[in-house]
């Protein structure tokens, strides 16, 4: 709920998502990030936060340059929109993962 809330409320265009699919892609990120997360549960809670946070940094990183780079093309860069968009996915599914991956009891 956490990525679909911030696209709800604008976090993710102020971050640098594209208004026209700002919400979208929260909504599509945020059920692919509740299986990866489900996944990295599985993983002690040391090890799953560090991979949930070197995924979100990678998938926002990803997002960024994206934009850079289609924002650099005049909006030519075809690759670099597709970049931007599935970047911003990543990174609603990044965040539901690494808040999932944390926040999921660990057995003893």
């Amino acid at each position: 709920m956490v990525p679909v809330a911030l696209g709800w409320l604008g976090a993710f265009q102020t971050l640098g998502a594209h208004p026209w699919w700002a919400l979208k892609v929260a909504l599509i990120g945020a059920p692919i990030g509740v299986v990866l997360g489900a996944l990295l549960s599985r993983l002690a809670l040391l090890p799953s936060v560090i991979v949930g946070l070197v995924l979100l940094a990678l998938f926002y990183g990803t997002a960024y340059f994206g934009k850079t780079q289609f924002a650099a093309s005049y909006a030519e860069d075809a690759f670099a929109g597709k970049l931007w968009y599935f970047g911003w996915i990543g990174t609603a599914a990044g965040i539901s993962a690494l808040i999932l991956a944390a926040l999921i009891p660990r057995e003893i």
